[in-house]
């Protein structure tokens, strides 16, 4: 489904005055991008009835927590409260002391139908011919106060509608913007990925195509593979600090004076090394300093977690991070050392 074209028919809805279809559109996007707080809200405007909402809404919700999905129908219902509610007292409508609060439970459809039928009503009212002068305006008196009751409810009929559209029309703009910002977001992400699988692709092609499998993986809804994916992604980084900094024997003194192992299992210390020694020279050292130790706790959670096994429980999130979390890591180094040697392979002006 093409959301921004969605989009654009809620614009097109309400532009024709058109609360249905509206509601409808804005129904798919809801659900498409797994808002349930905001489906459950147009949900309601279609089917008022609680019963039917839980019913239209329980598969998509059924994987949540009971907090959560009590949270959805209370939030939603109170919305659908405030838009249904008519506060006549406040107008300095003449109206009986208790019916100055009304709630319409009408569903968005029923809007139109309701409204012609009012209208239909006030065409009726009409005093009968050839009645005596005192009944004529015994009826004529009895109309007016009638017809005054169902204008008042035509206007509060249309000011829910209103209040609907507006509905319809801030959603759209608010998940306008948000997929405009998701979408320079996934740009960024994307140069990320790019530059990456480049650098890698002319040097050890080994550690591209781990990447390229943990892609793959990301992409699948098991969970088993999102244990594979985490075991990927160690794989991948290992790869990657051999190609920088292979392993040797023993123990080797580093760039912050103390000692520590570099062989074949202590990747991570290699590339802590690599980061110190290639980023060190960086301008912005402080800065460095600091985006160094937050990778290196983050790179040793992430071995953490991939060393439970393939079979151990891994969300879905928790691998998805780990690769977003992989492919930052390594651009930082990939673009620092490019930039680092192209600088030194220009030549120096006389």
């Amino acid at each position: 489904m093409d959301v921004f074209n969605v989009i654009d028919q809620i614009y097109e809805y309400l532009e024709k005055d058109n609360v249905e279809q509206a509601v409808m559109a804005c129904l798919r996007i809801a659900r498409k991008s797994k808002d349930y707080l905001n489906a459950a809200i147009f949900l309601r405007e279609l089917y008022p009835n609680e019963h039917e909402v839980v019913r239209a809404l329980y598969d998509d919700i059924a994987p949540l927590k009971q907090e959560a999905r009590k949270f959805i129908f209370e939030k939603s219902f109170d919305r659908w409260l405030a838009t249904h509610t008519i506060e006549l007292g406040d107008r300095g409508d003449h109206i009986e002391k208790d019916d100055k609060q009304k709630v319409w439970m009408f569903a968005a459809g029923q809007i139109e139908t309701e409204l012609i039928q009012w209208e239909s009503a006030i065409a009726d009212l009409v005093v009968p011919a050839g009645m005596a002068p005192f009944d004529v305006a015994a009826f004529t008196d009895g109309y007016a106060r009638e017809k005054a009751k169902i204008r008042l409810h035509i206007r509060s009929i249309q000011t829910i509608k209103s209040r609907i559209k507006t509905l319809c029309l801030n959603y759209a703009v608010q998940m306008e913007r948000q997929l405009d910002a998701q979408m320079k977001t996934q740009s960024f992400l994307e140069d990320v990925q790019n530059e990456v699988n480049n650098f890698f692709k002319s040097h050890p092609e080994s550690v591209y195509y781990k990447l390229h499998k943990a892609t793959q993986l990301a992409m699948s809804k098991d969970l088993e593979d999102s244990s594979l994916l985490l075991t990927e992604i160690r794989r991948a980084l290992k790869e990657a600090a051999d190609y920088f900094y292979p392993p040797v024997s023993g123990k080797i003194k580093c760039a912050d004076g103390k000692e520590r192992s570099m062989g074949n299992d202590e990747y991570l210390n290699r590339l802590q090394d690599v980061i110190a020694t290639k980023l060190g020279r960086s301008t912005a050292k402080d800065l460095l300093n600091s985006e160094l130790d937050y990778l290196a706790v983050f790179m040793r959670r992430l071995n953490d977690m991939a060393s439970k096994g393939v079979h151990a429980s891994v969300t879905l999130v928790d691998s998805k991070q780990g690769l977003v979390g992989l492919y930052l890591f390594l651009y930082n180094i990939c673009t620092r050392i490019s930039k680092d040697s192209n600088e030194e392979n220009v030549p120096e002006h006389t």
